[in-house]
């Protein structure tokens, strides 16, 4: 319990001792402003309070503020903290650091990183969550019906706390002395889903010399589409950043009997009509792929929490204390792009020329016939090296069409196989 103390300045009694001060000295304060001491703070110590206007104040979130905030989930709290820099909660599905960690929450206090973020409860660590990324805690696994405040230390506690803690402390404080059952349920309309929602139950009891929480709560985050967006899905020339060089069309090269190429690469003539972007990589065609459509901004998400603490004042000197949390976070189903590039083929790793085909294939010579190669150089090729592609791309997955758009989806021209 004391190290949920731990983000404080000294008391008035304190500095008192620490200074010496009597009541002469006082006396002298009052006829002289310019020697006055208001407040001595002493910071990264453990001694009780955490006082907002120390040299390194803590922010101190209330219940009553959280309710002013519309009672916010995990999520939503801390990024709403003006220290608080990019964050896993919303959307995991765009950034390599993330992938894999749907439904996962992180705190990133300075933009340090949530490895140099501590996250308290009650004072103590939380352990590390595997689906956080990184090693870092799953902020989405806390109990979030039971917390009664939240206290944020915004600069490095490093010297108290060690080097988890050079970007700062988050501390999540459960309610104390809680009398009565209390249930709260909200629900946000979300244009392009089905809404989210959540309810808690609180139920607590203070005894004579014990107490008891017990809190649970449900919430439910509805499936957004990239596709409802349109900032999410946009043009080539206006954000390539959802788009991948390495797509289906691919860019293929004509190789002879002896494995030497008899042209340059080509790119499939069929890139444009099933939806890709006819450009270059460096100077080698391309046949650029989104898989923006595929993906979701928000999967469906289901999570669960229960949380129990019980106090006893066993004598005077000495209190017994106990608490435990469970937590759950369901993702029912997941959207991905339809297929990702090959890191390993007949020829060797990678995701270039690692698959062939050979000639005889209809599709492959369909395609050298539209890329409007020349009657010999069709003659000497033997097989088409995939240059820059992946099994399945614009077109989609067949079992899976209505993942991509429908212009794509009923327009797959392309001459080249697809796995």
């Amino acid at each position: 319990m004391t190290k949920s103390r731990a983000f404080c300045g000294a008391s008035t009694l304190a500095a008192m001792i620490a200074f010496g001060i009597s009541g002469q000295a006082m006396a002298q304060a009052s006829a002289d402003k310019a020697t006055d001491v208001g407040e001595v703070v002493v910071t990264g110590s453990f001694i009780r309070g955490t006082p907002e206007d120390a040299a390194l104040p803590v922010d101190v979130i209330g219940s009553e503020e959280l309710q002013r905030r519309g009672s916010p989930n995990t999520i939503e709290l801390i990024k709403s903290l003006p220290v608080s820099g990019p964050v896993l909660g919303d959307s995991n599905q765009f950034s390599t650091a993330a992938q894999g960690q749907v439904g996962a929450g992180t705190i990133n206090l300075r933009g340090l990183g949530s490895l140099r973020t501590l996250v308290l409860v009650n004072g103590r660590r939380v352990t590390a969550s595997a689906g956080a990324g990184s090693g870092g805690v799953d902020t989405n696994l806390l109990p979030t019906s039971a917390i009664g405040r939240v206290e944020v230390l915004k600069d490095g506690a490093a010297a108290t706390y060690g080097s988890d803690a050079i970007a700062g402390v988050v501390n999540f404080i459960t309610r104390k002395n809680f009398n009565g059952l209390e249930v709260s349920g909200d629900y946000r309309l979300v244009d392009g889903s089905n809404g989210d929602y959540k309810v808690n139950a609180v139920y607590g009891k203070t005894f004579d010399n014990a107490s008891v929480l017990f809190s649970a709560g449900y919430e439910h985050r509805s499936e957004l589409k990239t596709t409802d967006r349109d900032w999410s899905y946009l043009p080539y020339l206006e954000n390539p950043s959802g788009w991948s060089v390495l797509g289906q069309p691919p860019a293929f090269l004509p190789l002879g009997a002896s494995g030497a190429p008899v042209a340059g690469v080509q790119r499939d003539a069929n890139c444009n009509a099933v939806g890709g972007f006819a450009g270059f990589s460096g100077t080698t065609p391309a046949c650029y792929f989104t898989y923006i459509p595929f993906d979701n901004l928000i999967e469906d998400e289901n999570r669960y929490h229960v949380f129990a603490q019980a106090d006893v004042d066993l004598n005077e000197t000495t209190k017994f204390h106990v608490e435990g949390y469970w937590a759950k976070t369901d993702l029912p189903h997941m959207r991905f792009s339809p297929a990702f590039p090959p890191i390993q083929g007949p020829n060797g790793p990678g995701s270039v020329g690692v698959f062939t085909t050979p000639v005889t294939n209809p599709g492959a010579l369909t395609a050298l016939q539209q890329a409007g190669l020349s009657p010999a150089t069709i003659a000497a090729t033997s097989r088409i090296s995939l240059t820059l592609f992946r099994p399945l791309g614009a077109g989609g997955n067949p079992s899976m069409m209505t993942a991509a758009r429908s212009a794509t989806a009923t327009t797959i021209s392309s001459g080249l196989p697809r796995a």
